[in-house]
């Protein structure tokens, strides 16, 4: 079904050229900042707005406000050839003396402009020098009869080189014409009655070209209206999917379970209620006759890989196979180890496939999965190649998920009919990235840690008390406890760092030589990296300096103690993903962060939060408001979404979104089909309008 774009926003979806005065530079330029089209330019919203109204009086207007004014020209006083000296013109305004003050203009322009004994009307921004009034470089001079030339407001938007205000405000005046008057509400009537909107069109319009002070106020309301249109879009859309995915006739199958309550039975710890309630909003979806979409969400160390294994057994006691992809060599051996000593009372075939194997090994594994020999396999992104055949899968989980593209998940689940999908993090998404970016999968929390786990000490202490760390390191190296070391090693300053962090390495060599430290960062030969971390899990070192390799993926539970050198430079969500790589046992642990003596407000908010508190979720939150959800999703996936008119930050429109789109997709109320193919159009959901007749 080829999907196209509705004829009436045509106009909408031009090419900027095609507006007067954009030409291929001024286009190249805008493509960069903000898109191709013209919808691209009318959604990039302004920042401010300057008003110049005259209201006050000369006397008590405030440096740094903007004035419009007639003023009586009295004087010139040139600068002559000295060009650091200013041109100043002597004025009167409402009987005060009041100077404009140009640099490097030529003296016959400005004496055109300003004659002796004129009235002239000046806008621009006002400054106190010696109890005296100037204006210096206007932005507006016009005759007094030529006052409406100078707009009462005038917005003001975020630039890039090459473009300026003023380009901004004549091409989107233009651009606001190419609205069509008889583009439809796609809005219930009652949404936009008891939220008191305008029109899609209206609200455009009053923010980017305001009128008056009653359409200025309005503005905000304007943006809540765009903003809940956008959101909405991502709703529906998101809702369209998951409706029609879940009306897939797969056959039912209901499994007691019964793979696992062997390995619950050998268990030397109860799972908690997080655990159970995961299992079972899992075991539901497999259980049920539609396909499986799910995240798991869970804090370093909650037990996610637990409740995973079970939605494999889960799955081969139906006898279909199972694939686990994991972004790394390092960990998939984590997990094949793990999994193997867990289930090794059963009778499950296990293999393990990443780019490291030998190739005759390799061979083997290939065809015991094509043959179904193989019930779960273990791997990297080796699982997607072309090469790989599974003959009956049945479900694939995907660890640190947020190291996968879109596109590769996709790749992985095409590898058989009907798949089910669990995807886990350890990185906790905030409620309004998990609603606008994962909308489409249902998602299941752990929020517990084990019931033996002992939440982790974090203390800042500033880097001067070196010794006092040095002093607790050697009292964990003594009752046979593991060190992390962390320094940063940051794109903008890498040569400085990797210099620092193995200075830092020498040091605790030289103080530590008996426990073999280890170095392990981003720009040593990946071998010689995997050796470093071998010997820290072996026991054969006792203390890593690294830099944040080891964020994510390396499970030491008698590693006790982890130092991040100069905290401050870290993000917060980096933060507690370092720390998580301590507290994994029964022991308690520490997480010490030291910051510089010049550490800014920022930097010491964000250690403020994580001594506070051992919540990941929480502390995603503080993350998403430093950062915002770009920086927070970190790399760019493929398929991301990506919001021009919405704040993620506003939970309250966020909800109000998701509960109408659910009803919208449910019919209730009922939106006109065309209506609704418009704002799915308009916010580029292009792929989502071919399910609407599906659901």
């Amino acid at each position: 079904m080829k999907i196209t774009r509705p004829s009436i926003l045509f106009p909408l979806f031009s090419n900027l050229t095609s507006l007067p005065g954009i030409g291929p530079k001024i286009a190249e330029k805008l493509s960069k900042k903000i898109g191709n089209n013209i919808i691209d330019l009318l959604f990039h919203l302004p920042h401010s707005v300057i008003q110049r109204l005259d209201t006050l009086e000369l006397n008590n207007c405030p440096s740094h406000s903007i004035i419009t004014k007639r003023i009586k020209i009295n004087k010139h006083l040139p600068g002559y050839y000295n060009t650091t000296k200013p041109y100043k013109i002597l004025g009167v305004c409402e009987n005060i003396e009041i100077e404009i003050i140009f640099f490097n203009f030529r003296n016959d322009y400005l004496k055109s402009k300003f004659p002796i004994s004129s009235e002239v009307i000046v806008s621009g921004i006002i400054n106190w020098y010696n109890g005296k009034p100037q204006i210096t470089h206007p932005d507006y001079i016009v005759k007094p009869e030529d006052i409406n030339e100078i707009p009462k407001f005038e917005t003001v938007y975020p630039l890039t080189n090459g473009l300026s205000n003023k380009i901004l405000r004549k091409s989107i005046h233009y651009a606001l014409d190419k609205i069509p008057y008889s583009l439809p509400e796609w809005l219930p009537s009652n949404i936009v009655k008891k939220n008191k909107w305008l029109s899609f069109k209206e609200s455009l319009k009053y923010i980017h070209s305001p009128k008056s002070m009653y359409e200025l106020n309005l503005s905000e309301t304007c943006k809540e209206r765009l903003s809940f249109d956008e959101l909405l879009a991502n709703q529906i859309g998101l809702s369209l999917y998951k409706k029609n995915r879940k009306i897939k006739n797969l056959t039912a199958v209901n499994q007691n379970g019964k793979l696992f309550k062997e390995i619950i039975k050998n268990l030397n710890f109860d799972l908690t209620n997080s655990q159970n309630q995961c299992l079972k909003e899992i075991n539901f979806d497999l259980n049920n006759n539609t396909q499986m979409m799910r995240m798991l969400q869970g804090d370093v160390g909650s037990g996610k890989t637990l409740v995973a294994v079970s939605a494999i057994l889960n799955i081969i006691e139906r006898k279909k196979q199972a694939a686990l992809m994991v972004p790394t060599d390092l960990l998939s051996v984590q997990h094949y180890k793990y999994i193997k000593k867990i289930l090794h009372k059963i009778n499950i075939k296990i293999g393990l496939l990443t780019g490291k194997i030998k190739q005759t090994e390799k061979l083997k594994i290939l065809k015991d999965i094509k043959i179904g020999k193989l019930d779960l396999v273990i791997g990297t992104h080796s699982l997607i190649s072309n090469d790989v055949y599974f003959k009956n899968l049945g479900i694939v989980v995907i660890d640190e998920q947020h190291k996968f593209g879109v596109e590769q998940r996709n790749k992985i689940i095409l590898k058989g009919n009907n798949v089910h999908l669990l995807l886990m993090t350890a990185t906790p998404i905030p409620r309004s990235l998990s609603m606008t970016m994962y909308g489409d999968l249902d998602i299941s929390i752990i929020n517990e840690a084990p019931k033996n786990r002992k939440p982790v000490i974090t203390k800042a202490l500033p880097i001067n008390r070196y010794n006092e760390i040095i002093e607790a390191i050697d009292r964990a190296l003594k009752k046979g406890e593991k060190v992390y070391w962390i320094c940063p090693l940051l794109e903008l300053s890498e040569k400085l760092d990797v210099v620092a962090l193995k200075n830092r390495y020498k040091k605790l060599n030289t103080i530590f030589n008996k426990y073999n430290p280890v170095l392990a960062h981003g720009k040593m030969l990946k071998a010689e990296r995997e050796n470093s971390i071998n010997d820290f899990l072996s026991s054969k070192s006792k203390i890593l300096v690294a830099s944040t390799v080891i964020e994510v993926g390396i499970d030491i539970p008698d590693a006790t103690i982890i130092i991040i050198e100069n905290a401050e430079r870290f993000g917060l969500a980096q933060l507690h993903q370092l720390r998580g790589r301590v507290g994994r046992s029964a022991l308690q642990s520490y997480c010490i962060l030291m910051y510089d003596k010049n550490i800014n407000d920022l930097g010491k908010f964000r250690l403020e939060t994580l001594k506070n508190s051992n919540d990941g979720f929480y502390v995603a939150e503080k993350d998403l408001e430093l950062r915002g959800p770009g920086e927070v999703l970190g790399t760019r996936q493929s398929g991301e979404e990506k919001f021009r008119l919405s704040s993620l930050k506003d939970i309250r429109l966020l909800y109000k979104a998701k509960k109408s789109a659910d009803e919208i997709v449910s019919n209730k109320p009922s939106i006109k089909e065309k209506n609704l193919n418009i704002l799915l159009s308009i916010f580029n959901k292009d792929e989502y309008i071919k399910l609407i007749n599906k659901v």
